[in-house]
This record gives structure tokens, C-alpha cells and sequence, in this order.
């Protein structure tokens, strides 16, 4: 198992090859979602004319919510270079992994808007049938629960993520130790 780093053999270029084939996928995928985002707005205001003050915010924070995690495909993709090029331990790696945690901190403050917006926006509604006007709020249960559980989720890979950084800083820290070892 002795040599030097550029021997090692667990490279796996057919894992990247298709790793990145999977990035640009779901960067397809994104832009998709985001003109389903719009249109989808359009049509659920379309239908209930009640919500219609939340439907830029709502939007908005789907627009970018997606946004972030295609800017987050964007650094997976050059960490997933370096390993080909295996210049992971030049401490290039940790620039790339400061971005995705940046991206995640971001989604996590827009999960955030949108679960305090969910509970404690209202708006009002004329039901015209009964002539009387409604407070409606302007998100669900569901929808709260749905972000409480997607902020955790998100709290815990930046911490997973932070792990990770500090032990590749540890590496590149003893990188020449490492390089006797392999």
C-alpha cells in the first residue's frame, strides 16, 4: 500500500463521470422546477383568489430555494474534479466546501422565511355567497411541518458539512505526514 498519492487507485473515474452526469440532470431538473414553480403559483392563485397575497412570497422563496441548490451543484461539481485530478488535499477543496455550506445556510434561511411567513401571515377573504370576510391564513399545518422538519434536515448537514471541512483541514494540515503513510 506504500507510494506516493499519485498510485492510489480507489479513484473511481466512473463514479465521477457519472456523478457529473447526474449534476448537469438535475441542473435540467432546477430549471424545470422553477418555471413549474411559477406557473404553479399562477394557477393556485387562478383557483384560490384568497391567497393571492402570498403568492409572490411564496414563489419568491421557491425561485430562490431552488437557486441555491444549483448554485450548490455548481462547487459538488469542481470538488468532484479535484478528486479526478487528486488535488483534493491542496486546500482548494475547502473554498468549494465553504460554498455548499453557504448554499445550505441560505436554503435554511429561506425554509425559515417561509415557515414564519406560513404562521403568522393572514389575509382576508370575501365569500361573496355568504357576504361575510374571512381571515385566511396563509399556510398550513402541513407546510409548517414540512419546513420544521426540512430546517432540521438542513441544521444537520451544515454540521455534517462542517465536520467534514475540519477533518479535510486536518489532512491538509498533515498532508506531508499523510503522504508517508500512503
Amino acid at each position: 500500500m506504500g507510494g506516493d498519492v499519485r498510485t492510489w487507485r480507489e479513484f473511481h473515474p466512473k463514479a465521477i463521470a457519472a456523478l457529473k452526469v447526474l449534476i448537469v440532470l438535475f441542473e435540467l431538473i432546477c430549471l424545470w422546477g422553477q418555471v413549474a414553480v411559477y406557473v404553479a403559483a399562477g394557477d393556485f392563485v387562478s383557483s384560490y383568489p384568497e391567497f393571492a397575497t402570498a403568492r409572490w412570497p411564496y414563489t419568491m422563496a421557491g425561485l430562490l430555494g431552488i437557486a441555491c441548490f444549483e448554485v450548490a451543484l455548481v462547487p459538488l461539481w469542481n470538488l468532484l474534479t479535484l478528486v479526478k485530478r487528486r488535488d483534493v488535499f491542496s486546500g482548494k477543496a475547502i473554498f468549494w466546501d465553504n460554498v455548499i455550506i453557504g448554499c445550505a445556510g441560505a436554503e435554511g434561511a429561506l425554509v425559515l422565511f417561509v415557515l414564519l411567513y406560513g404562521s403568522f401571515a393572514h389575509g382576508t377573504y370575501l365569500d361573496a355567497y355568504r357576504g361575510v370576510t374571512l381571515d385566511v391564513a396563509m399556510g398550513a399545518f402541513a407546510l409548517s411541518l414540512a419546513c420544521a422538519v426540512a430546517l432540521l434536515l438542513i441544521v444537520a448537514f451544515v454540521l455534517l458539512m462542517l465536520v467534514m471541512r475540519s477533518l479535510l483541514a486536518a489532512a491538509i494540515a498533515q498532508r506531508d505526514e499523510l503522504e508517508a503513510v500512503i
